[in-house]
């Protein structure tokens, strides 16, 4: 015995009322196994102070040594995603869709004056250079598919093969003749000129981008009635690299209509001819699209002065003739695909 009298419900470890404070606290096995205490040595509490202190911990794992290698995990997944972008990016380029607008010249040919094609005759054609010529897409005939220096045989006739369907979708598709857009036309361009000819179409305007004829054959129901004859059709497409990754397809063709007045007794044999440039690169020609970068048109019988963005303007001969004194320069619109200027006059009768 210490000589220490002890009551009988234990020492008083409380306060002056004899309560443990302590004793309402339940400490449970899992809070202790967490306190995971250190005593420092003598060399720390020399060093960083007398106090204790306790590691924290994730898992068990020291947070310090935890951060460590999280911040090597994102090093090591930055640079992995750098050198899988920098692998693909350079072996597999996005294709560019996207092109500049194209050029577009347009002539009108005045017919000679007095001049009077008589009755509508059984074949519009006969008596004309176009008399003999093939009937519609028959007529584009294409040079021999050979590769170039950078495009093979192949991708030298796919190229040649998008120009024809183009043509044909855009001068001889007869709902388009009749005054349709040419639905079929637009996907085979590249993205630019897709909305150039769009916006030409919703917005016709005289100039060189926005004039729709600059693109397609067309005629304004309203005013002419395109006969059920077949189109007579004359030219070629030829294809040559201009430069590294740019094959370029040259489009020169002569379109014959035969065309009426709605109600009326007149009719002619409308003449237009174009002469395009068409571009095509590896990627685009693998995409089935075209660039036009210039295209040249002319069209006779047609007033020079007539509004002719929208649509073709045949001259019948019953038209009175309000031009102002056309150029000397006479024109063969079946032969030559161009004039000084805007406006010629017809070497002959159409």
């Amino acid at each position: 015995m210490s000589g220490r009298d002890v009551p009988p419900e234990g020492p008083n470890r409380g306060g002056p009322d004899g309560e443990d404070e302590f004793g309402a606290v339940v400490f449970d096995a899992a809070f202790v196994r967490a306190a995971d205490l250190h005593e420092p040595s003598a060399r720390e509490r020399l060093h960083g102070g007398q106090e204790p202190h306790r590691l924290r911990r994730v898992l068990g794992i020291p947070l310090r040594s935890l951060r460590g290698a999280l911040a090597a995990t994102i090093v090591l997944a930055v640079l992995a995603a750098a050198g899988y972008l920098g692998a693909h990016g350079a072996s597999a380029p996005r294709p560019n869709t996207d092109s500049g607008a194209a050029v577009l010249q347009r002539v009108s040919l005045a017919p000679p004056v007095g001049w009077a094609p008589g009755p509508l005759p059984a074949d519009p054609m006969a008596g004309s250079p176009a008399a003999t010529w093939a009937q519609g897409a028959a007529g584009i005939s294409t040079a021999e598919h050979r590769a170039t220096a950078h495009f093979t045989a192949d991708q030298v006739g796919q190229a040649l093969d998008l120009v024809r369907e183009f043509l044909v979708d855009t001068q001889l598709d007869p709902a388009v003749l009749r005054g349709a857009r040419p639905w079929s036309a637009l996907p085979l361009l590249r993205r630019g000129q897709r909305d150039q000819l769009g916006a030409a179409l919703a917005d016709p305007r005289d100039d060189d981008r926005s004039a729709p004829t600059g693109w397609v054959t067309r005629f304004d129901p309203e005013a002419v009635r395109v006969l059920d004859v077949p189109a007579r059709v004359a030219g070629t497409l030829a294809a040559s690299e201009l430069a590294r990754d740019d094959l370029v397809v040259a489009a020169d063709v002569v379109f014959v209509y035969a065309v009426g007045q709605p109600g009326g007794p007149g009719w002619t044999r409308f003449t237009v001819h174009r002469v395009w440039d068409f571009h095509v690169d590896a990627d685009a020609l693998h995409a089935g699209l075209l660039q036009v970068r210039r295209a040249l048109t002319t069209a006779a019988p047609q007033r020079c002065a007539s509004d002719t963005a929208a649509w073709f303007r045949p001259v019948f001969a019953a038209d009175p003739q309000t031009d102002a004194p056309l150029p000397d320069e006479r024109v063969d619109p079946y032969g030559s695909a161009a004039a000084a200027g805007t406006c010629g006059r017809l070497a002959s009768p159409p």
